[in-house]
């Protein structure tokens, strides 16, 4: 048995899948105890496993991105110039992982002892190779903020280092309230997994240290439910929410993904769900005739402004207390066809065959919105809380960053520096290093929980290797690598 909950803009949902489903749907003034309160009336949480998906704490500091101070601290060595990235200060680590400078303690001090800030950012140019310049700034910074203020680039991994910067500050701004949340859960759950915008799980403690993996995973959540729940292998889903409606395209059974996603202006590391949304949903309030993109509770469930699920009431449709909608004077067929204008025209921009309708008003849509699109539909079972369902049959992913280098004799996982793997000076050829990779991001998973029938292939997002030639002879081999275990759906074993 798996509990999944996922936290949308208006309406929190559980999913509780073993043989069967059963779901819970709450109003986000419930808050994310009174949700688990709920689901403690059916199943032990501290003996099930639970997984969460949130993208809230990204969203809310991303409408308010400069009203979180940050103070970036950045460590880049020689070369380029990054003093429109933060603070830069001295030491260098090089292109090999060698810890050419250390850092000055003092300059750090005096910077974080003169600087006005909620959070730090560290960020070394080659901490995926070595991070140990940035735990040493962190351990200082400690002392002036808490850890759940300090973001540590080389937990956001890759090279670009601009985007990891820039990763590592969103992350500095949303630690805290990720950090809080964690806690909350951990109250009621014990140990649990947050589920991430590319569709995989992932461990909390391991979410904490880079928790913009998070950002846009509903979209994502909702795309594996309809398709476990359908079996459609290549379909739109279409999500109509409360203040929001999503299009996420599923192509062989996975959500379209993005990598690189830009925030407040500037490339991040963020790999999540490619999606597509218009600013109306079942909460959208009607204003002279016109549905306007601000949301409110519907008078049909005890809010005094009409919306478009009021709309729907007027229509002829029987949505919670439709009495109180009808009180209200409108052109209901005007906001319907607005809606359903807007939404086909995006299934049309966006291209498919078929579309997988849920969220609460998918009955009472779906159906005219395919028929403008020219295209089939399907509304699942459980189509309310697709997401749920979907962050509750998730698959653990992780993503390792593995650099090997025999003529030194040291391997790096993540940043973390560690014996190497083979003999020195040893020459193993490409297939042994994969095999390496591959084993030690298996390890690392099982190491957090993972059990060997739910994680998927591990797949190889990139790969370099060279031999290292000095004085006519071959010295060793340095080899970059990333590999992941795949995202997917656990089809059984639940």
């Amino acid at each position: 048995m798996i509990i999944g909950i996922d936290v949308g803009g208006t309406n929190t949902d559980a999913a509780i899948v073993s043989d069967e489903i059963k779901t819970i749907k709450l109003p986000n003034e419930a808050g994310m105890g009174g949700i688990l309160k709920e689901i403690s009336k059916e199943v032990n949480l501290v003996k099930e496993k639970v997984v969460v998906s949130t993208s809230w704490p990204l969203n809310l500091i991303i409408s308010k991105f400069n009203e979180s101070r940050s103070l970036s601290l950045v460590v880049p060595g020689p070369g380029l110039n990054y003093s429109g990235y933060g603070e830069v200060v001295r030491g260098y680590v090089n292109h090999r992982g060698d810890v050419v400078e250390d850092i000055d303690e003092y300059e750090i001090n005096a910077i974080l002892r003169q600087n006005s800030y909620d959070n730090v950012a560290i960020s070394s140019k080659f901490s995926v190779r070595n991070c140990s310049l940035e735990e040493k700034i962190a351990g200082i910074a400690r002392n002036y903020v808490e850890d759940y203020k300090i973001a540590l680039s080389h937990y956001a991994g890759g090279m670009n280092f601009p985007a990891r910067i820039h990763t590592t500050v969103v992350n500095a701004k949303i630690k805290e309230t990720v950090f809080r949340l964690t806690e909350l859960i951990r109250n009621y759950a014990g140990d649990f997994y947050y589920f991430k915008g590319d569709g995989g799980i992932i461990p909390y403690s391991i979410a904490l240290n880079n928790p913009s993996e998070l950002y846009n995973s509903s979209p994502a959540a909702v795309a594996l439910g309809a398709v476990y729940l359908t079996g459609e292998k290549n379909a739109l889903v279409v999500d109509i929410g409360g203040t929001s409606t999503d299009f996420v395209e599923v192509i062989d059974g996975m959500p379209k993904i993005v990598d690189g996603i830009e925030l407040a202006g500037r490339k991040t590391l963020i790999r999540c769900v490619d999606s597509v949304s218009i600013p109306f949903g079942g909460d959208s309030v009607v204003e002279n005739g016109k549905l306007v993109p601000v949301s409110s509770k519907p008078a049909a469930f005890g809010g005094e402004k009409f919306t478009l699920t009021d709309a729907l009431n007027c229509a002829g449709y029987e949505i919670g207390d439709y009495g109180r909608s009808r009180r209200f004077e409108c052109d209901v067929e005007r906001v319907l066809d607005q809606f359903v204008s807007l939404a086909a025209t995006t299934v049309k921009e966006i291209g498919c065959d078929k579309v997988i309708g849920t969220g609460y008003l998918a009955p009472y849509l779906i159906p005219d919105i395919a028929k403008a699109a020219g295209v089939d539909y399907i509304i699942p079972d459980h189509y309310a809380s697709a997401n749920a369902v979907g962050v509750a049959v998730s698959r653990v992913s992780m993503t390792l960053y593995v650099r090997i280098d025999t003529e030194k004799c040291i391997a790096a996982y993540n940043g973390h520096v560690e014996s190497c793997p083979f003999k020195p000076g040893s020459l193993p050829d490409d297939e042994q290093i994969l095999e390496v990779a591959r084993e030690k991001v298996l390890e690392i998973a099982k190491k957090f929980g993972a059990e060997e029938e739910e994680l998927g292939r591990v797949k190889t997002v990139y790969f370099s290797s060279f031999t290292v030639v000095r004085g006519g002879m071959k010295r060793g081999v340095i080899a970059d690598v990333i590999v992941q275990i795949e995202p997917g759906i656990r089809y059984g074993g639940l």
